[in-house]
């Protein structure tokens, strides 16, 4: 039996998970299997976010998750494909992330989406040379766009609104946004 890709069901799961648990470790997380589990138990199965896993001997060796990314530039939906991640005894020998990335554009396109969106750091050269030969491997056109994400770290704001009720209500008023937009620099 030899590497395969799979979109994921909920009765993969337990296949799944040593290798969410692997990653999470990698990434620097603790791992609350329980709580991990549901979630992937919430996401599975949809038609709009799906997962795909490579498949190697019964085991997955590799995960990548796609999810629509609102975009009114292009589409109505944008397939996000995103979270790469091959077992690290596997990484970069047989092209297993590339075959990832490659069936979640594939699968995007099977379900209806016009466009997919990758992203990489940008000084991972071998991550952006895949993104090219993909598309020119799939005949589909890719554009470097260069953008910054921000991702805003919510939970300091969401402890201070426990312990003072009236906090959230401050954050949406006008005069707090005013106020910002007065301080230099504010607004670049």
């Amino acid at each position: 039996m030899g590497l395969e890709t799979v979109v994921v069901s909920k009765d993969q799961l337990d296949m799944l998970m040593p290798l969410i648990v692997e990653q999470q470790h990698d990434c620097g997380k603790e791992v609350d299997l329980a709580s991990t589990r549901t979630f992937f138990e919430g996401i599975v199965g949809q038609e709009a976010s799906f997962q795909i896993m490579a498949v190697e001997e019964g085991n997955a060796v590799g995960l990548v998750m796609v999810d629509p990314l609102p975009n009114l530039q292009f589409a109505d939906n944008v397939a996000y494909v995103h979270d790469v991640y091959v077992t690290e005894s596997l990484r970069g020998s047989r092209g297993i992330g590339a075959l990832l990335v490659a069936a979640g554009f594939v699968e995007a396109m099977r379900r209806g989406y016009e466009f997919a969106e990758g992203e990489t750091e940008p000084d991972n050269h071998p991550a952006r040379k895949l993104y090219a030969r993909m598309a020119k491997k799939l005949g589909v056109g890719c554009k470097e766009v260069d953008s910054v994400r921000y991702l805003l770290d919510l939970r300091p704001a969401i402890e201070r609104v426990r312990n003072e009720p009236d906090y959230q209500d401050q954050l949406a008023t006008p005069r707090l946004l005013s106020r910002l937009s007065a301080r230099s620099g504010a607004d670049g």
